[in-house]
C-alpha cells in the first residue's frame, strides 16, 4: 500500500486555472501504468508464429478494448487455421503406413500360399522397419517441438510473472503478490528443467524402447513401455495437483490479508490527512480501480496467448493420436498383429507429450484465473 500512497501523490495534478480541482484521465493513467509496468512487452516477447495468430484475432497489444472485442467466429478460423496446417505431418505418416501395411498384406497372402514361415518373419521385420520410418522420425521432431514450447513458455512466465505481481503488489496486495511471485518464479525454473532435460530424451528413449520391442518380440520390452507409461501419467497428475492445491490454499489466506490492510490505510488517509485526505482516498480507489484493470487485461492477455502458444502442438499431438488409432484399427482388421501393437504402443508417447502440454497449459491459466479472481 505504501507503493500506491507514493504513486497516487505524486500522479495527482493541481490545475489552479480550474478552481484547483485534480482532473483524472482513467485512460491516459491507464496507458501510463500500461508502460510503466512494462506490460506493454508482454505482446513483443511472444514467438513470431503466436504473435501473427494473436495479430489475426485482432489482439495486437495488451489493452482492455482488443480482448473484450474479441469474437467467437474469429477463434474458430483461427482454430481451424491451425488444425489444418499441423495435420499434414501425422497424415503423411499414416498415409505411408497404410500403403505399407497393404504391400504387407498382400505379401502376407502369397508368403501363406507358397507355405514359407521364414520368409514371413523376414518380412515383418522389414515392414516394421519401415512403419517406425514413417511414425517414430516425425514424432522425435513433434517431441523436440513439445520441448521448444515448454522452454518458450517458461522463458514467457518469467516476464509476464513479474508483472503480474508488480501489479498486484502497487495495487495494495503485497502479500498475495509476493507469494504468487515465489510460487510461479519456481514453477517457471521447474518447467524450464523438464523441458530442457527430460521431454525429449524421455519419448526418444520410450519410442526405442518400442521399436525394439516391435522388431525382437522375444525380448518382450512391452513391460518397461507400460511401466514408463504409468509412471509419466502418475507423476504429471499428482504434481499438478499439488500445485493447484497450494496456489488455491495461498491465495484465499494472503488476499484476506490484504484486504485487511487495504481497508485499514484507506480509512486512515481520509481521516488523518489534513485538508486532503478525502482526495486522497479517492485516488486511491481511482488508481486501485486502474491497476486491477490493467491486472485484469495483462492476465486474460497471458491466458490467451498461452492458449495459442500450445495450440499448435496440442493440436498435432491429438492429430497424431487419432492417426495411430486408425493405424491400429486397420492392421488388425489386415492381421498385422505385430503391427497394431507397435502403433498402440507408440500412441502412448503421444499421451504423454499431450498430457504434459495439457497439465502445463491448465497450471498457468488456473493460476493467472485464481490470482484474477480471488484477488480482486
Amino acid at each position: 500500500m505504501i507503493f500506491m500512497v507514493i504513486f497516487c501523490t505524486f500522479c495527482m495534478t493541481a490545475n489552479a486555472a480550474e478552481d484547483s480541482e485534480s482532473s483524472f484521465s482513467f485512460d491516459d493513467i491507464y496507458d501510463d501504468q500500461l508502460t510503466v509496468s512494462g506490460a506493454s512487452q508482454l505482446f513483443d516477447s511472444l514467438p513470431e508464429n503466436t504473435k501473427e495468430s494473436l495479430e489475426r484475432l485482432g489482439i495486437t497489444a495488451v489493452n482492455y478494448d482488443t480482448i473484450t472485442s474479441l469474437q467467437f467466429g474469429t477463434v474458430i478460423n483461427e482454430v481451424s487455421a491451425m488444425l489444418g496446417a499441423n495435420s499434414r505431418t501425422p497424415f503423411c505418416g499414416m498415409a505411408a503406413c497404410m500403403g505399407i501395411m497393404l504391400l504387407c498384406s498382400m505379401l502376407e497372402g502369397v508368403n501363406s500360399t507358397l507355405s514359407r514361415t521364414r520368409l514371413s518373419s523376414v518380412m515383418n521385420a522389414v515392414g516394421t522397419m519401415c512403419v517406425c520410418t514413417a511414425v517414430a522420425v516425425p514424432l522425435c521432431q513433434t517431441a523436440a517441438k513439445t520441448a521448444e514450447i515448454l522452454n518458450g513458455v517458461s522463458g514467457f512466465m518469467l516476464l509476464y510473472i513479474p508483472i503480474l505481481s508488480g501489479l498486484m503488489i502497487s495495487a495494495g496486495k503485497e502479500i498475495s503478490g509476493s507469494a504468487y511471485y515465489t510460487l510461479m518464479m519456481g514453477s517457471a525454473e521447474v518447467i524450464a528443467a523438464v523441458s530442457s532435460k527430460l521431454v525429449s530424451p524421455l519419448v526418444n528413449a520410450f519410442l526405442a524402447l518400442t521399436v525394439t520391442s516391435s522388431l525382437s518380440p522375444k525380448m518382450n520390452l512391452s513391460a518397461i513401455c507400460e511401466a514408463i507409461y504409468k509412471t509419466a501419467k502418475w507423476v504429471i497428475t499428482f504434481t499438478m495437483s499439488i500445485f493447484v492445491t497450494i496456489i488455491s490454499l495461498q491465495t484465499v489466506i494472503t488476499s484476506s490479508m490484504d484486504n485487511v490492510s487495504r481497508r485499514a490505510l484507506r480509512f486512515a488517509v481520509s481521516s488523518f490527512v489534513p485538508v486532503v485526505g478525502g482526495v486522497l482516498g479517492e485516488a486511491l480507489t481511482v488508481f486501485g480501480g486502474s491497476l486491477e484493470l490493467l491486472k485484469s487485461g495483462a492476465g486474460v492477455f497471458v491466458i490467451i496467448a498461452a492458449a495459442f502458444l500450445f495450440l499448435p502442438v496440442i493440436l498435432e499431438c491429438i492429430i497424431w493420436q487419432f492417426s495411430l488409432f486408425l493405424l491400429s484399427s486397420a492392421s488388425d482388421i489386415l492381421g498385422l498383429s505385430q503391427m497394431t501393437r507397435l502403433f498402440r504402443t507408440i500412441s502412448k508417447a503421444t499421451a504423454m507429450m499431450l498430457a504434459l502440454l495439457l497439465c502445463t497449459l491448465t497450471v498457468l491459466i488456473i493460476s493467472t484465473v485464481i490470482i484474477l479472481l480471488v484477488g480482486s
